[in-house]
Formats: C-alpha cells, sequence, structure tokens
C-alpha cells in the first residue's frame, strides 16, 4: 500500500520539459540477480560504474544526484565520467552529487547490501532534499529495490515486481502474442523435465525436418538459462524415450560451464519455455530500448543490431547503433506495439525488447524473442553517446543526430577483455587513446570512449566508438583493440 502511494507522486528523469522531472535523483546501479548467477559473471562490481552515463541529468542546473555503489569508485573513474558529459562543469555537477558506498565487494546485489545497513539508508534518506521530489533511478526493479524505495520514502522508477512475470521468458511469448509479434513455435509455462520433454517431442513431430530447438529459463539473465538441443539422429519412433534419454547429455549451455542437474534443479524452481530453434540462411538480432513514462507514455531509446558468441551463439557481447536500415522501422514498430502493451498493464521504467530477425526470399522476417523489463546491453552506450554529443534521436528515421545535422552511429562493447589488460590504470587507457588520436573529440563529434574502467584490474572494459556509419564506428573500435594490445605487450 505504501508502495502505490509513493508511486503516484513519481515523475520522470528523463522527461524532457524539465519542471516535470524529479529535483533529486537516486542513481542505484544494483545487478538485482541471483547469487550464484551474480558470481558467474566476471567483475560483476563494475558493472555498477555502467550507470554513471546518467551524470548528464546533472545538466540541469536545479537537479542533484546520489549515487550509490558496493565500494569506492576510483576518482579517476568519476571525473572520467563527468568528462564525458558535454555542457556540464565539472565542478558544478560534482557539487550537487553526493557518493555513498557500502565498503563491501563481496558478490551479492547492491539493493541487498543497502538493505542490510539501516545507517546507510539514514545518510540516503537525509541527502534527499524533498523526497515527493525525488525518485529511485533503478537498473531494474525486484522485491528489494520496492523496499529500499519503501524505506526511502520515493517513488521507484523501474517496472513493479508484482510485473515481473510479464518479463519472464513465459510472459515474454504472451506479451508478444498479445501484441501481434510473431514468435517461433513453442511452448511456455514448462514446470519440470518431463514437461520439457513433451514440448521437445511436439515440436518434432510437428515438423520431422526440425534440427534444433531452445530450453530457456523463465527468470534467467542474458543467455545464462539457454540450452540448445539437437534432434540429430532422431528416430522415427520411440521419440519420447530416445529424446528423455539423450536431452542431459545433449545440452549445449549458451553460459557453461553447467550440467544438466544443476540445470534442472534451476528449471523446476523458474520454469521454462521451449522453442523452434529459427534456421535460416542469414539471421540477426537486432533489440530495441524503450522508456515508459508515469503516464505511460512509450518513447523508442535506441536500436541496436547486437553481436552474439559461446557455443550456441546466444551471449551478448556488443552491439551496433542503430540497427540496419532494411528492418530498423519494423523493429521500431513492433517493439512500439510491445511497449503500449505493457504501459497497459502499468509498467513503468527503462526496458528491452530483442527480436530474433530471419533473411526470407521475400525479404525479414522477425520473431519476439524476450522482454527484459531493466535496462539493456544497449542503455549505457546509448546515454553515453547522448552525453558526449548532446543531439537528438529522431524516432521516425531511427537516426540520432548531431547538432551539426549529420547522423552519429556506435560500435560499443562492455566485454571488450584480456588477461594482458590488467597492466593498464584507467588513466592509462585514456592517455594511450589520446596520444593515438582515437579518443572522442568535439570538435569533429567522433573518437571512441570509455566505460568500466576498474574492471580492468580484472583485464577488462568497456568502449563506445563513435562515427557517422556504423562501418566506420566498428572500424574505430577495432584500432582501439589495436592500440590496447600494442600498449599492453609493450608494457
Amino acid at each position: 500500500m505504501i508502495f502505490r502511494q509513493l508511486q503516484r507522486w513519481l515523475r520522470d528523469p528523463f522527461d524532457p520539459i524539465s519542471d516535470r522531472r524529479p529535483g533529486t535523483v537516486v542513481v542505484l546501479p544494483s545487478m538485482t540477480l541471483d547469487h550464484a548467477g551474480l558470481a558467474k559473471i566476471p567483475g560483476v562490481r563494475h558493472y555498477e560504474e555502467r550507470l554513471l552515463v546518467f551524470l548528464q541529468l546533472l545538466r540541469r542546473p536545479e537537479a542533484r544526484m546520489v549515487y550509490v555503489t558496493s565500494d569506492k569508485l576510483d576518482p579517476v573513474v568519476l571525473e572520467y565520467a563527468f568528462d564525458l558529459v558535454s555542457s556540464l562543469p565539472n565542478w558544478h555537477g560534482r557539487r550537487r552529487l553526493t557518493l555513498f558506498d557500502c565498503g563491501d565487494r563481496e558478490p551479492v546485489p547492491l539493493t541487498e547490501k543497502i538493505l542490510r545497513r539501516p545507517d546507510l539508508i539514514q545518510e540516503i534518506r537525509l541527502a534527499i532534499a524533498d523526497p515527493l521530489d525525488a525518485c529511485l533511478l533503478a537498473f531494474s526493479g525486484s522485491p528489494f529495490e520496492r523496499e529500499l524505495a519503501v524505506q526511502l520514502g520515493i517513488p521507484l522508477y523501474a517496472a513493479d515486481p508484482e510485473l515481473a512475470h510479464l518479463g519472464t521468458k513465459s510472459g515474454s511469448r504472451r506479451i508478444f502474442l498479445e501484441s501481434g509479434v510473431t514468435v517461433a513455435d513453442g511452448f511456455e509455462d514448462l514446470r519440470d523435465e518431463h514437461d520439457v520433454v513433451n514440448a521437445l517431442v511436439a515440436l518434432r513431430m510437428r515438423d520431422r525436418n526440425l534440427r534444433q530447438a531452445m530450453i530457456k529459463l523463465n527468470e534467467s539473465f542474458g543467455a545464462g538459462g539457454n540450452v540448445l538441443f539437437s534432434f540429430d539422429g532422431a528416430p522415427r519412433t520411440g521419440l519420447h524415450s530416445w529424446i528423455a534419454s539423450e536431452l542431459p547429455g545433449r545440452a549445449v549451455f549458451a553460459s557453461p560451464p553447467d550440467s544438466w542437474e544443476h540445470y534442472l534443479g534451476k528449471l523446476i524452481t523458474m520454469g521454462a519455455v521451449v522453442e523452434r530453434f529459427v534456421d535460416a540462411s542469414e539471421t540477426r538480432s537486432p533489440s530495441a530500448q524503450l522508456l515508459i513514462s508515469p503516464a505511460g507514455a512509450v518513447r523508442i531509446l535506441s536500436t541496436q543490431d547486437q553481436l552474439l558468441s559461446g557455443a550456441a551463439n546466444q551471449i551478448f557481447v556488443g552491439g551496433t547503433f542503430p540497427a540496419a536500415a532494411e528492418y530498423r522501422e519494423e523493429i521500431q514498430e513492433l517493439a512500439l506495439r510491445v511497449g503500449k502493451t505493457l504501459a497497459a498493464k502499468s509498467v513503468v521504467g527503462p526496458l528491452s525488447v530483442d527480436f530474433l530477425s530471419a533473411r526470407t526470399a521475400s525479404g525479414w522476417g522477425h520473431y519476439g524473442l524476450e522482454i527484459n523489463l531493466r535496462m539493456g546491453g544497449g542503455t549505457a552506450p546509448y546515454f553515453l553517446l547522448h552525453g558526449l554529443v548532446e543531439g537528438e534521436f529522431d524516432a521516425q528515421t531511427g537516426n540520432y543526430y548531431a547538432p551539426d545535422g549529420e547522423p552519429r552511429c556506435f560500435f560499443a562493447t562492455d566485454r571488450l577483455q584480456h588477461a594482458r589488460y590488467r597492466v593498464f590504470q584507467p588513466d592509462d587507457v585514456v592517455d594511450a587513446a589520446m596520444r593515438h588520436g582515437l579518443h572522442y573529440r568535439n570538435a569533429t563529434g567522433d573518437g571512441a570512449a570509455f566505460y568500466m574502467l576498474g574492471a580492468l584490474e580484472i583485464g577488462r572494459l568497456g568502449a563506445v566508438a563513435v562515427d557517422r556509419t556504423p562501418i566506420s564506428a566498428t572500424l574505430r573500435y577495432e584500432k582501439i583493440v589495436a592500440m590496447l594490445d600494442a600498449e599492453s605487450v609493450q608494457r
């Protein structure tokens, strides 16, 4: 009841009309996942640095921000993040920014750490001038984020956790169908191994030429709960018993290592879907990032073509913005349909919608894959672009235009990683990019910028290469990789 009352005061921090935005934004970059899932993500604590892109909200001179992390931010990382926001004097922004940390590097969601600290909650509460003129801007919404919002006495700009079922793999399929978006042939709401085997049998019986199917855990993060199953060698008779016996050994985990026994335990807890693996001469993985306002307005933030890797080609490693012109408008239109369906169900905040696009003789066919009721892989890179260029996204064309009227595109990844990169400190990377003429330049409106620089302690960082076409942006990124490789060898 208290949470719902607070939500009545929620104002959109990204509303283009300044007097409708909250005066204080509490940024909560918590990766609120299960502890086992967090432990599998290298350098997960440094994901908290991604939301430093929202320092650009301080461009509004009356705005204030509170930013909470697990451990203290490296001063160089913070200073550099401010440098990536045009039209904002660093000293002016810093005096309106309040930092808090838990002094805790344990791989536990940040929100849980904060909730263990009543003293810290009180300090955050005191840093908020007017609770009814504030909001909690979270990476995602969960019961923990809701509880923290209640304890702080401020509304939450993220999906209500009571609506989380809409973003599960089963819920996504239902929302896609309700929105008139095609999904791959399959089954949702599967509860155990018996259900999965029956679903695999049914798919193969519908199409005797079907080669592969995907099993997806309902509440998995990224591709961590995806398993590829091959029907190669399947018999014409006795299909059920063959699949039941072959499944544990044939399971190809998108995010290894894993075992069928361990996976089965999570399947029983979370539930799953089974879908036909779409096979075509060419497939791509476009995604759309959206914002839904408290008033129910749906806004396309960006589109991107995702780059995937791994044994089952399911793990997100980066993306190019915008998505390909040949189907970009179609992806935007389908994503808007999904957004409007979710808005009608009272979903608020950032989200992403992922698709699989298959080339056919008559053009591209698009299948809805999943809905993430949280910030997506393209959210931070888009806002980093906006912080640098200070242009505008044109929903009609799907392009982002700089003040000079020219489009800007990017190649982005937060998985630029090599063991040799551990020799770098954050300032080493920036210094090298400057010396090689690769860093972003305001005068030309192109170049590369970095984020998650704190993860260099494990040899990882994020990079966004900006240029006027996706191809030229990708080439710029490749120069950055070559530079890092060369510099790391010389040290």
